[in-house]
């Protein structure tokens, strides 16, 4: 997936990089151990139209560039969505190329079909 940032193309990659800055940013600590619970948090926060799951994806997703956006970059871009009327759009954007990467796809049609029945 390809984003504009501040001017800048950028070229967002979901391989096994993306799922370990996620697991870094997103942990949970049972018994005084830390699991990497990237994937599962960023699905739930997808879901809930958290705008913050955008910023931890786009950061995640350039993690494997030289040259990486910075956070006020990211977080202007999505400012610019927000007040254009465009989020869901990028939201919807970000899921389906999420859904078409390897190492996701069945990760995120399962978060999809647990979705479904909870509602």
């Amino acid at each position: 997936m390809d984003l504009k940032i501040n001017g800048k193309d950028y070229q967002l990659q979901f391989g096994l990089k993306f799922i370990n800055q996620l697991d870094n940013i997103y942990t949970q600590e049972v018994d005084k151990v830390k699991f990497g619970m990237g994937v599962e948090m960023m699905t739930s926060y997808l879901a809930m139209r958290n705008p913050l799951v955008l910023l931890n994806i786009i950061k995640a997703g350039t993690s494997h560039l030289n040259s990486k956006p910075s956070n006020n970059d990211i977080e202007n871009l999505l400012e610019e969505h927000a007040n254009g009327g465009t989020l869901e759009k990028l939201f919807k954007d970000v899921t389906e190329a999420m859904e078409n990467a390897p190492f996701l796809k069945n990760k995120m049609k399962r978060a999809k079909q647990e979705a479904k029945k909870n509602q």
